[in-house]
């Protein structure tokens, strides 16, 4: 089962079930769980700006976003730069129209699509949180690598080694899923980038983030998010629990 690099609750959501499933069962755990956050990861916003203003673009770029999601990252970085425009892509077609009423206005598009299908000529990537979009980690660097020169990628790493506990934990995950983090430096590198700047989610972004996602599921009441929430809590009060998973949002160019 591929690790989601936001953690737990992004694993499981991804390996729920197929998106027609989803629809007619209504809004997933993890959709209901994130309501009200910015991104489907730890980082905090002022890192995520901080990120997005130090990308080396030229003028008029065309930004693309594999694995978009709602598109808020996409949405921000055309709003650092505003000669620039965007293609945001994803195969979850709620988050696509979610995307697209939030862009109105904008010189962007949002599509329901496979990442591997995309062409054109792109200046930047983002890819935070989502390397399943391009066969997981570390093949999405390669694939990212071929799209553009600059990237702005988000990924988990191991803090330390992760305990049978904690792989189970995040739904039956093996530890070579991740890299530690002079593994994902390591594989940046090797995928021909350099890293221009980097920032790593704190313990504190990790708490405000998951304790949020157990705050906002339990509030919701239903039996699938009481699970989902239990699960975080549970996950979180083992030992290590909070300190095994971090997540880097690496600015590389190549």
């Amino acid at each position: 089962m591929p690790l989601r690099a936001a953690g737990l609750e992004a694993a499981e959501a991804r390996r729920a079930s197929s998106a027609l499933t989803a629809r007619a069962q209504g809004p997933s755990a993890s959709r209901i769980a994130h309501a009200g956050l910015p991104f489907a990861n730890p980082i905090s916003e002022a890192a995520v700006d901080a990120a997005i203003r130090s990308l080396p673009l030229g003028p008029d770029p065309l930004i693309l976003d594999t694995g978009c999601g709602n598109g808020e990252m996409l949405l921000r970085a055309l709003r650092a730069y505003p000669r620039a425009r965007g293609l945001g892509v994803d195969l979850d077609a709620d988050a696509i129209a979610e995307a697209r009423e939030r862009g109105a206005g904008l010189p962007v598009r949002f599509e329901v699509q496979d990442a591997a299908t995309v062409r054109g000529d792109f200046q930047a990537v983002i890819n935070v949180g989502a390397s399943h979009a391009h066969g997981g980690f570390p093949a999405a660097l390669t694939a990212l690598r071929a799209l553009a020169p600059v990237v702005l990628y988000g990924e988990g790493f191991w803090n330390r080694p992760p305990s049978a506990a904690f792989l189970d934990a995040l739904g039956g995950a093996t530890v070579d899923e991740l890299a530690d983090l002079g593994g994902l430096h390591a594989a940046a590198l090797d995928a021909g980038f350099h890293i221009v700047s980097e920032s790593i989610a704190s313990s504190r972004d990790w708490a405000i983030y998951e304790e949020t996602l157990a705050d906002n599921a339990e509030r919701h009441g239903g039996p699938q998010t009481a699970a989902y929430a239990r699960r975080i809590r549970e996950r979180r009060a083992l030992r290590h629990g909070t300190t095994t998973l971090g997540f880097s949002l690496l600015v590389l160019y190549g």
